[in-house]
């Protein structure tokens, strides 16, 4: 799956203006899990820009190490790939339609074969203001997850510095309770979030904190999901980066607090670090 995927971005890439390509590197950290050392994801993304829509393919390959608590033993390694696809539609100049899809191949987890669907409308306000309402459907064999976003962005500048704020809820409903072997507890979850970047002659950084326990949680405007039994608390990110005229190049380091549920492990925490390299074909 994943040769067909970058074949078909590379060669879709180069022969269409008005596209996007890009690769991201994430090195996973993990302190006090009860198997789970350490690990990494590769991300292949392509975007193309049609004439009122958009359309992001992104395919997600991860593998992260396992080892038993008190031997070291090595234990079988998680391996997880993903599939994920979103199409935006313009509507008018002021209100767009998105829909999203994600595929999930795992090794070792109950929500293997999980399908991810997603609808979405966006509405400006004005030049400045912005409001987002997602919804989203996580079907798995054994339960299904219902997710809802309310988001609002607002777009400023202070002297030479163009700034974009975001902020918002996300409340989430679990339909059923079997995970594997493990009972699920609590059905409802609300979190909300907060996001500040600021560009200044294309330098980058951004600020962002979640906030609010969380538990299969959608991201990332529906391309990315949380799938496993991972219930997470506190987030905190910071970005880095650079845009020039055709590439873009993004680090970014995520910290986490969660609890492991079928392993009973709470204050897990968890160090990510990225590096996403973009190129843009302005032909």
């Amino acid at each position: 799956m994943k040769r067909i995927f970058l074949i078909s971005a590379f060669l879709s890439s180069c022969l269409l203006a008005n596209s996007e390509i890009s690769t991201n590197y994430t090195y996973k950290d993990y302190e006090n899990s009860k198997t789970k050392t350490q690990g990494k994801t590769l991300d292949y993304r392509f975007l193309h820009n049609f004439e009122n829509s958009q359309i992001t393919v992104n395919y997600e390959d991860s593998l992260t190490k396992r080892e038993k608590e008190i031997t070291k033993a090595k234990l079988t390694s998680l391996e997880v790939e993903k599939l994920s696809m979103k199409y935006l539609y313009n509507i008018s100049d002021v209100l767009s339609f998105k829909t999203s899809f994600i595929n999930i191949e795992d090794n070792l987890a109950p929500t293997d074969n999980g399908k991810i669907y997603g609808l979405g409308l966006s509405k400006s306000i004005d030049n400045s203001n912005e409001i987002k309402v997602d919804t989203y459907l996580s079907d798995y064999d054994d339960f299904n997850v219902n997710q809802y976003d309310l988001t609002f962005v607002k777009k400023f500048k202070f002297n030479d510095i163009n700034f974009m704020g975001q902020t918002g809820v996300k409340y989430i409903d679990i339909n059923g309770s079997e995970y594997g072997n493990y009972t699920l507890k609590d059905n409802y979850y609300t979190s909300y979030f907060l996001n500040l970047n600021a560009n200044y002659n294309g330098f980058i950084i951004g600020l962002g904190f979640m906030n609010g326990d969380r538990l299969f949680a959608v991201q990332e405007d529906g391309l990315k999901v949380e799938h496993h039994a991972l219930e997470q608390s506190k987030t905190y990110i910071l970005s880095l980066g650079k845009k020039f005229k055709d590439i873009d190049i993004i680090s970014r380091y995520i910290y986490s607090n969660s609890n492991e549920l079928p392993e009973n492990r709470s204050d897990v925490k968890s160090q990510f670090v990225s590096l996403d390299l973009n190129y843009k074909f302005n032909l």
